[in-house]
């Protein structure tokens, strides 16, 4: 009974230290600032399928580094309604480059927008879920209390941190 209660406490102790390492114990601040622009190579994907993401995420990334195209960060777009874009916020591409394009890839420019924003931490791809359970809710309870309407929302891996924004729309 002491040995299963031990492993237990490890197990526990060891959940609650990786929660922390992934910034679940984190207070989530959200701020409002002008983001953008960004230009955006993508995919379209119907519903978030996590393995679909970093199917199109792998494929875009070769396909920008084939194309010579270095300066780029992940960049998703989630819709209200379950569709969303996949791709890179792409910097100093040349317009023939972009053009240039193929396997699927769509381009399209995002224009600098007022948003709220909040980062979190990255540690791998389970960030992202991670920050989904953190981030929305709080995105969620800013935007009820200052009247602004749902719209979509953006996720931008800077590297150490994701950048989550979603637009000001007033009701």
């Amino acid at each position: 009974m002491k040995i299963l209660l031990a492993i237990l406490g490890v197990l526990l102790a060891g959940g609650v230290a990786l929660s922390g390492y992934m910034g679940l114990f984190r207070k989530i601040l959200v701020e409002e600032r002008e983001e953008g622009p960004f230009t955006l190579v993508y995919q379209e994907l119907d519903s978030v399928d996590m393995r679909r993401v970093g199917e199109i995420t792998t494929a875009l990334n070769d396909l920008l580094a084939k194309h010579e195209i270095e300066r780029r960060k992940p960049l998703d777009v989630f819709f209200p309604d379950g569709r969303s874009e996949i791709g890179f916020a792409v910097e100093g591409a040349a317009p023939d480059r972009l053009a240039a394009l193929s396997g699927g890839a769509k381009v399209r420019e995002i224009p600098a927008r007022r948003c709220m924003v909040t980062r979190f931490p990255w540690r791998n791809t389970m960030s992202f879920m991670a920050g989904y359970f953190k981030v929305d809710p709080a995105l969620a309870r800013h935007r009820e209390a200052r009247g602004y309407e749902k719209v979509e929302a953006y996720a931008l891996n800077e590297g150490d941190t994701i950048l989550y924004m979603q637009p000001i729309v007033p009701r």
